[in-house]
């Protein structure tokens, strides 16, 4: 079992994944429709399975929306090791705190934004940091689902209950 003192370590160590969360709610059909009828289930559900890929600890997890209802952080800081979630304030947008944050980073090259967004993803990538779409991130939390139900099996299948 990890102490938290090294959970904190590896978290520290893992590659930031920032991700611009309408744009990715747009790009998936269920998350869009859930959209249109509830916005904040359709942020929840996204951030909800955001939360599973930051605790798998492979990545450290930024969940960035535009929104109306502000941002308690100046900026973004991904020092925690929980899940961060940021609003852009009435000021600003998702992208240029998403900007912002990479152009803060030394190690750039280990920053990788999900978004839809061509412009976006074009001044990521001038910026020296990665850029993966929402069918991506898709295929990753589908993956993720599929070792965690292998290891389930695995776990039970030893147990003697």
């Amino acid at each position: 079992m990890k102490t938290k003192a090294a959970i904190a370590r590896v978290r520290s160590t893992a590659p930031a994944l920032v991700v611009d969360g309408h744009s990715v709610i747009f790009a998936w059909k269920e998350l869009r429709e859930l959209h249109a009828r509830s916005p904040g289930q359709a942020r929840g559900l996204l951030a909800g399975r955001l939360q599973q890929i930051h605790d798998a600890g492979a990545w450290s997890v930024i969940l960035v929306f535009d929104g109306r209802f502000g941002s308690r952080r100046d900026r973004i800081e991904s020092s925690s090791d929980d899940m961060v979630i940021a609003y852009s304030g009435p000021d600003c947008t998702a992208d240029s705190m998403i900007e912002a944050f990479i152009a803060q980073r030394k190690d750039r090259e280990q920053v990788t934004v999900v978004t839809a967004d061509q412009a976006e993803r074009r001044s990521v990538e001038a910026m020296g940091g990665w850029c993966s779409s929402p069918e991506w991130l898709a295929s990753e939390l589908a993956q993720l689902q599929g070792n965690l139900g292998e290891t389930l099996s695995r776990v039970h299948r030893k147990a003697q209950w």
